[in-house]
């Protein structure tokens, strides 16, 4: 007997009741989630960049450089 690979992972047989023309609809919307989806994407990656490289600045900024000492100066 063979069992399909959603019924292996979630103990229930996947049903689906679409009619061809249900189906176009919920792709022309999928479609749409995608491009929603691929735009949230970037917007989020831009911005975690953007921290990245402020972060890094102030980090830089605040190292500790080492102490101030001259020549003839007691430790």
């Amino acid at each position: 007997m063979e069992t399909s690979l959603f019924k292996a992972n979630y103990s229930y047989k996947l049903i689906i009741s679409l009619t061809p023309q249900q189906a176009i609809k919920m792709s022309k919307t999928a479609k749409e989630r995608v491009k929603i989806f691929i735009n949230l994407h970037k917007n989020l990656y831009k911005t975690a960049k953007l921290i990245q490289e402020r972060i890094r600045k102030y980090y830089n900024l605040k190292k500790f450089k080492g102490l101030d000492l001259k020549e003839g100066d007691k430790v």
